[in-house]
């Protein structure tokens, strides 16, 4: 089914005028059927891809859940993959929002170092507030193209970060000064409407809609995310003590070591982290536009991992992020300090990356207790400088992983041979026809079986610690 952009920007807007009064939905609700023709109805039922918004983390608490604009997308319509959520949220103008989206495959196996796409200013969405991406600008959407778009690759989690600002000077459609759209007021609660549900008027509101993508709209199950800026000429930034923890990754009993004061968690050597810190106040309310420090390598911690790090997007416009590495001949003192300052939500995002060739055997599973010797680890914590500060320190633990298994098999005269390698302690499987199923666990790195075989075909499949391979042979 073609649906034109103009119907679907009509619907689009039909829809949100209609709730204008009504006021956000906090639960779940079925919309009305699509009002256009849908062919397929189950063409979106099973996404390949699941990509969530971890950074900021957003809840009916802190943001308006549109469960309204989900069923009526997934469910009535099959315009995007089922379980896609839809964010609203309130941030302050000339202040930035650093966005961190996790990405899996349907099965929730983090896609590491893999390319994600975020689609700026959404076309249909009405979106007219003037960012820059990660150094990219976007425009107005329009009915038939997104305002821009900009990719990032994910890291050793699956995690890819973008760092949204306003840019009142090229594209002036929101700015406060000018004779354009008037920013609204602070909204008195984070769920409260945005001015233009309330009203009906795009020019009430100054608003940018994002959406990420791997796949596709319909083979996606994605976070849309709505950023509504106001005028934040009347918020009171001051902080007196501040609680600051890991945001990202997502961390919690069942991928971390979760201790007193300490978040301990593996990681392979070689690899890049995406780590955001959020700062709250005493209140609870996010600790915004404030100065923090991110301390690498603690002194007199021990930590001994070859590490270098930057503020997200530091340079270049945020276009880049340049790294400078810890000096590892502090002992006493931290290896590296970056400063940086907390975004719209409280938050502080650096990238760290590991320059190990060495490092511990990999643990059994993502909860296995740190060994106490050998360990090659790095200590970070962040805090707002000159406040008062708690909350807990992130331990990086840095592993070698073990080679890859692999098999190979060959045929030469009367004779098969299988080999092995690094399966030790594995089931291992050798099926050959004609011959009696065996089954093994390899006692060494390369493990080479061979077997006599009679004339004929010869099919051989081999299994060791979940991979397969078939091969098959005319013995003469």
């Amino acid at each position: 089914m073609k649906l034109s952009t103009k119907k679907f920007a009509v619907f689009i807007s039909t829809l949100a005028l209609a709730l204008v009064g009504i006021g956000a939905i906090t639960g779940p609700a079925h919309a009305a059927d699509c009002p256009y023709p849908v062919e397929d109805q189950t063409a979106n039922d099973n996404p390949k891809t699941n990509i969530r918004l971890v950074s900021p983390s957003l809840s009916t608490d802190n943001a308006i859940r549109r469960y309204d604009f989900e069923g009526q997308f997934t469910l009535d319509c099959d315009w995007f993959g089922v379980g896609m959520r839809f964010f609203q949220v309130y941030v302050p103008y000339d202040q930035p929002t650093t966005l961190t989206f996790n990405a899996t495959n349907a099965q929730g196996v983090p896609l590491v170092n893999t390319k994600l796409k975020l689609r700026l200013n959404k076309r249909y969405s009405s979106s007219n507030a003037p960012i820059i991406v990660n150094g990219v600008s976007a425009r107005r959407g329009t009915e038939t193209n997104d305002g821009g778009y900009v990719f990032a690759t994910t890291d050793v989690n699956g995690n890819a970060t973008f760092l949204v600002k306003t840019d009142s000077t090229r594209f002036p459609a929101c700015d406060r000064d000018r004779d354009a759209v008037k920013l609204p007021d602070a909204p008195t609660r984070y769920d409260q409407d945005t001015p233009l549900q309330r009203t009906g008027e795009l020019d009430s509101d100054c608003f940018s809609q994002l959406i990420p993508e791997l796949t596709g709209e319909k083979t996606d199950s994605q976070d849309f995310v709505e950023l509504h800026y106001f005028d934040p000429a009347t918020l009171n930034n001051s902080v007196d003590s501040a609680t600051i923890n890991v945001l990202a990754p997502t961390l919690d009993e069942t991928n971390s070591i979760q201790g007193d004061g300490t978040v301990q968690m593996y990681a392979p050597i070689g690899s890049k982290q995406i780590i955001a810190f959020q700062a709250t106040k005493s209140d609870g309310t996010w600790a915004r536009n404030v100065p923090v420090r991110v301390r690498i390598n603690l002194g007199n911690s021990g930590s001994n991992a070859k590490v270098s790090a930057g503020i997200w997007g530091n340079a270049g416009n945020g276009m880049s992020t340049t790294l400078t590495p810890a000096d590892s001949t502090k002992t006493a003192e931290d290896q590296l300090v970056l400063t940086g300052t907390t975004d719209a939500f409280g938050i502080v995002t650096f990238q760290l990356s590991n320059t190990d060739t060495v490092g511990i055997t990999p643990p059994a599973t993502k909860t296995t207790p740190v060994p106490l010797t050998g360990a090659r680890y790095a200590r970070i914590f962040a805090e707002v400088i000159d406040k008062s500060n708690t909350g807990s320190s992130l331990e990086l633990h840095f592993f070698k992983p073990a080679p890859p298994t692999s098999i190979t098999v060959a045929a030469s005269g009367r004779k098969i041979t299988v080999t092995i390698n690094n399966a030790v302690g594995k089931t291992s499987t050798v099926s050959i026809t004609g011959k009696s199923k065996v089954t093994l666990k390899p006692s060494k790195a390369k493990q080479v079986l061979t077997y006599a075989v009679t004339r004929g075909v010869k099919k051989v499949t081999v299994t060791a610690n979940g991979k397969t391979v078939t091969k098959t042979f005319t013995i003469k």
